[in-house]
């Protein structure tokens, strides 16, 4: 399991269960967010299932960089 993919799935995971109380309907309440161990948890599950399914999780060199 790729550790940098764990941790870009974890870091997307956790901010896209975060709660922004100012955008609601004029009612505010405290921010909710999944704590650390929740968003490891379920980035663990996404690359679990996606490779089940055949797939892989590799990153893209940046095609702008020097070529050795």
């Amino acid at each position: 399991m790729s550790e940098d993919a764990l941790i870009v799935i974890t870091s997307a995971i956790k901010t896209a269960f975060i709660d922004h109380p100012g955008s609601g309907h004029g009612t505010t309440w405290d921010p909710v967010t999944k704590s650390d161990e929740e968003s490891i948890h379920l980035a663990k599950a996404v690359l679990v299932a996606l490779r089940k399914a055949g797939y892989s999780v590799t990153k893209i060199e940046d095609q702008n960089a020097p070529k050795p």
